[in-house]
């Protein structure tokens, strides 16, 4: 039975010398793995080889209890010609992409984040690199609300004490999930001491927008560490996006 849906292509591997395999975050279906026979043929029915970060209308075929399904039609809305002529933001959708496959699962659907990671592109391929990077994080706490591992912000995450601007040191827990205060940061071994900015645009993050870069350089580097800790496995794109997240600043 053939099924349409609407894809971003997450992950690409080649099968054959005519074939690749494809893994798409599908707004009805959710994360989806097909093959796509003769892909790699200058003359196939999808135009060539199908790229990370390409989006498109969608037409395959899966049997219930099969992980692989078949992709027999994709016409793609979205290329990402400009996306890719720069280095950060070609980067930025490569690291999206793997958040992606990571923190879903297999036809588990969430329409809310296929529109998120749409207007992330969108975002990406309309930009210059140096306004990328409050997308990005953007991007990264929406996912995470959406899996329920958004980190907790609004008070401590020991004493649960309410978060106030006028707290006198501010810090963060991987492990505790969230903001500590000063009076319960020695309770946790992975505290790290951050910016009264940053721990603002943690507790509202309608502040990033307009943040400094280098908060925003600060954030980021705290929000890798976090998805990393949350993964229990370090990232393959984390270590790019650090080193030319910093060449921005």
């Amino acid at each position: 039975m053939l099924k349409k849906d609407k894809g971003i292509c997450i992950r690409t591997t080649d099968y054959s010398e005519s074939s690749q395999i494809l893994t798409f975050f599908t707004a009805q279906n959710g994360k989806l793995s097909v093959i796509a026979k003769g892909a790699k043929k200058p003359k196939s029915s999808f135009s060539g080889p199908i790229e990370l970060c390409t989006a498109g209308d969608m037409v395959f075929s899966l049997r219930d209890g099969e992980k692989l399904g078949t992709l027999t039609e994709f016409n793609p809305t979205f290329f990402g010609f400009t996306l890719r002529k720069k280095l950060f933001a070609l980067n930025c959708g490569f690291f999206a992409c793997e958040l992606l496959n990571l923190f879903t699962k297999e036809l588990d659907p969430h329409p809310t984040m296929f529109n998120e990671a749409v207007l992330f592109l969108q975002r990406l391929e309309e930009s210059p690199d140096n306004k990328i990077l409050p997308f990005l994080i953007l991007f990264q706490f929406a996912l995470l609300s959406e899996a329920g591992s958004k980190p907790l912000c609004d008070c401590c995450v020991n004493c649960k004490k309410k978060f106030a601007n006028n707290w006198r040191e501010f810090f963060f827990s991987s492990s505790g999930n969230g903001l500590v205060c000063r009076d319960c940061e020695s309770a946790f071994i992975d505290k790290k001491k951050i910016s009264g900015e940053c721990a603002k645009c943690l507790n509202q993050s309608a502040k990033i927008s307009n943040c400094d870069n280098k908060v925003l350089v600060e954030m980021q580097n705290l929000l890798i560490e976090y998805i990393t800790h949350i993964l229990e496995r370090p990232m393959r794109t984390a270590p790019m996006i650090l080193k030319l997240m910093n060449v921005l600043k």
